[in-house]
Formats: C-alpha cells, structure tokens, sequence
C-alpha cells in the first residue's frame, strides 16, 4: 500500500512518487555545510593581525578538516 499524500486537505488527483538519490541528497547537505563553515571563517580571515599562534592552529586545523571531509565526500559520491 502507497502512502496517501495531501494537497491542502484534499486528496491527490494522480498516484506520483518522488525517488529521490541518496548520493545527490548527501552532496547538497555536505555543500551547506562547507557554505556555512567559510562563512564562519571570513571574521577570522579580516581579522588576522589580532590573532594569536593559538588560534592560528586552531584555523589550520578547521581548514585540514574541511578539506579531509571534501576530499571523502568526493571519494564517497564519485564511487559509489
């Protein structure tokens, strides 16, 4: 049995189902995510004479794991 889908209370005039690829869906979140994380990282770059060794470790090693988690998505959504 398909699920019964509801258009503003009323039901649907045709039987559609929407498949959508898991691949596709992963890629779109894992780009807004890496949107949201280089906009987190413009303060830090306008700001760079403020900053102390500390918290440039702390950059370096943000921008490391941004770039090891692209580098496994595209690995994971051009193999599979």
């Amino acid at each position: 049995m398909s699920a019964q889908f509801y258009e503003c209370g009323f039901k649907a005039m045709s039987d559609l189902q929407i498949q959508v690829n898991i691949n596709f869906s992963m890629l779109c979140v894992f780009l807004i995510l890496y949107d949201v994380e280089f906009l987190l990282l413009f303060p830090f770059l306008f700001n760079i004479s403020f900053v102390s060794i500390f918290e440039f470790i702390i950059f370096i090693v943000f921008i490391y794991l941004i770039i090891l988690s692209f580098i496994f998505d595209l690995q994971y959504n051009t193999f599979n």
